[in-house]
């Protein structure tokens, strides 16, 4: 029977462990985030045709209501008036609920780039064997590790550093 030769552990074995983990979990974690990523893309994309949709209908209502009120008809006006007041209001919360997606979105936009930074540089740390290099690569997976949990947890991270990366991205 073959034995099998387990290798020595040695600080460059480790050092590989640790990289193969992190980059095991990060990935996954990764994969996860871009499905919600995805998801939030579609609500957006939803809702931004709604509130399209219903302006455009607002439009036409009022058109009808300047009809009713050249024609003399005071009661048809009223009631366009009255359905453009409830669209308005509508499509208001609708415009309220996309910015908020949109602030979602922009975190798992952040929580992705800091993943795949990280990812990259982890990539480097096994080529290198230097463990300072995991420590620096752990601070940008750290920051999308940070923005994929407030994403999923709804913590806001609407900060000015937070804005300044993003206009600096944009």
């Amino acid at each position: 029977m073959a034995e099998i030769e387990v290798p020595k552990s040695d600080s460059s074995n480790a050092l590989e462990v640790c990289v193969g983990i992190a980059v095991v979990l990060l990935a996954t974690f990764l994969g996860i985030c871009n499905v919600k990523a995805g998801n939030i893309s579609q609500k957006l994309i939803a809702k931004q045709s709604k509130v399209t949709s219903n302006w455009a209908w607002y439009q036409a209502r009022n058109i009808r209501a300047d009809v009713y009120g050249l024609g003399n008809e005071p009661g048809k006006q009223a009631a366009q008036v009255e359905k453009m007041e409830a669209l308005s209001l509508e499509t208001r919360a609708l415009e309220k609920e996309i910015e908020e997606l949109n602030a979602l979105d922009d975190q798992f936009d952040l929580c992705e780039a800091g993943l795949a930074v990280g990812l990259a540089l982890f990539g480097v740390t096994a080529l290198m064997k230097r463990w300072w290099m995991l420590v620096f690569a752990m601070i940008p997976a750290t920051g999308g590790v940070f923005m994929g949990i407030a994403g999923f947890c709804g913590i806001s991270t609407d900060h000015p550093f937070t804005k300044s990366i993003l206009d600096f991205l944009g």
